[in-house]
């Protein structure tokens, strides 16, 4: 009895693993941020094959999910590893979604991205065959979505600026200038001033030279009485 118990918990096990979904240390690895410039942006989400059981997963669903928390589904399609070529994906949005498929690595392309689509988007992938079946969901990638019209606002503020530095050369350059000036105007002034004192001084030595000294004076006023007592004499 007690043999017939253990074998009827050991089958019950065994169905189990293969129809449960298998929460494991399996998981699928993504990078950590990507960056999209044109819309597009690529997640690579590889399963651990250590992990695993078979070499690799054949059929497979593969979900990509918006947010870090949730289920919001953004695109899925069921996909043949063994069928290594590029597949269209189910959209739920207006973001497409294409899938390219490797031994244990699923490399999905979304286009037709948006400033307002930046967020952590997840892999999740359901491995039907062979089993057991998994379920296995990414550790998520933040995909930073740049706006398409910040190029012609970062070249006219690269542009601002190379004239701002032209202007800032050109205030630099005026200070230097305007000393000559001043100085070449104050020797003007001080060569003005020379000369006119120069002048002053020779019209002043001029002016004395011609005016008549008082001794020559009084010489000619003593002279000139006798002569005057002489005439009248005579």
């Amino acid at each position: 009895m007690f043999l017939t118990h253990c074998m009827m918990g050991w089958i019950v096990l065994t169905a189990l693993s293969f129809c449960l979904p298998v929460w494991s240390a399996t998981k699928v690895t993504q990078p950590y941020r990507v960056v999209s410039t044109n819309g597009v942006a690529q997640i690579q989400c590889a399963i651990h094959p250590q992990s695993l059981k078979y070499p690799y997963p054949e059929e497979a669903r593969v979900t990509v999910l918006k947010g870090l928390h949730g289920h919001q589904e953004l695109c899925f399609s069921i996909l043949n590893f063994t069928d290594q070529r590029e597949t269209r994906m189910e959209q739920k949005d207006q973001v497409q979604c294409t899938a390219e498929t490797t031994l244990d690595t699923v490399e999905v392309t979304l286009s037709g991205l948006n400033v307002t689509d930046t967020d952590m988007y997840r892999c999740e992938i359901q491995i039907f065959y062979p089993p057991p079946y998994l379920r296995l969901i990414g550790n998520g990638t933040l995909i930073h979505v740049l706006d398409s019209s910040s190029c012609p606002v970062q070249e006219t503020q690269r542009q601002s600026h190379h004239q701002g530095e032209e202007e800032e050369d050109d205030d630099n350059t005026a200070p230097v200038s305007v000393p000559v000036v001043v100085l070449v105007i104050a020797i003007i002034c001080v060569l003005i001033i020379i000369i006119y004192f120069q002048t002053v001084q020779c019209e002043r030595g001029r002016r004395e030279m011609l005016r008549p000294w008082p001794g020559m004076l009084h010489k000619v006023d003593g002279a000139s009485v006798p002569c005057e007592n002489i005439i009248c004499n005579m």
